[in-house]
């Protein structure tokens, strides 16, 4: 029987995929690979070239078994090697941020975007701003965090509280979309604080996948 494979830059991320995929009780066969050495949780850059893609690919390659169906990134700072993984693997690869990127951007104009992990935010942004005017939107992104959070992602109240702190000083804004699947288990907090809509990147892809 075919599964899905996710692929994780870091445990936090993996932990929050295995816990929503336990919440939404997925009904699919799933395994999950962690290579931990592709991203440097405190690096400010991250490089989008051949030496960058090399790095993933070869973390890909050494946990693909042949029963794969498709392949789920769930670090959003290599999202845009997806299409060219896809055509090297044979197989489809979601990026972290699209199934959230197509809830985020029908929700209003003025969407909040929560990227923990610096060099992820211009991947995300672009996918968004791409997204939407391919539908004929036009959106304008409120960055509500400026800080490199994901270097302490592993310390769940620290980062709820920087999380939750960012989104309170925000200006106004029609929607959340926090882009990283390591920020799923805030989703209820920050929707509490907000009173706007949140959409979770984890969430949303797992809602793809049912």
């Amino acid at each position: 029987m075919s599964v899905t494979l996710f692929m994780h830059a870091a445990a936090v991320s993996l932990a929050a995929t295995q816990a929503g995929i336990e919440r939404v009780r997925l009904k699919r066969r799933v395994r999950h690979a962690l290579a931990s050495g592709i991203v440097d949780p405190a690096a400010m850059v991250f490089a989008h070239d051949d030496a960058g893609y090399g790095r993933i690919r070869e973390a890909i390659a050494a946990h693909l078994r042949g029963d794969e169906e498709r392949l789920v990134l769930s670090c959003s700072v290599y999202n845009g090697f997806a299409p060219r993984l896809s055509a090297e693997f044979g197989l489809p690869v979601d990026r972290s941020d699209d199934a959230g990127t197509r809830l985020a951007y029908g929700l209003g104009r003025r969407i909040g975007l929560a990227v923990s992990y610096p060099p992820s935010y211009a991947v995300v942004e672009n996918h968004i701003l791409a997204v939407a005017r391919e539908a004929g939107r036009i959106i304008t992104l409120v960055p509500l965090l400026a800080e490199n959070a994901f270097a302490f992602a592993d310390d769940a109240t620290r980062y709820a509280g920087v999380l939750l702190d960012a989104v309170a000083q925000a200006p106004e804004v029609d929607a959340i979309f926090l882009a990283q699947y390591s920020m799923d288990p805030c989703a209820p907090l920050v929707a509490g604080a907000t009173q706007v809509p949140v959409v979770s990147a984890l969430d949303s892809t797992l809602a793809r996948l049912r």
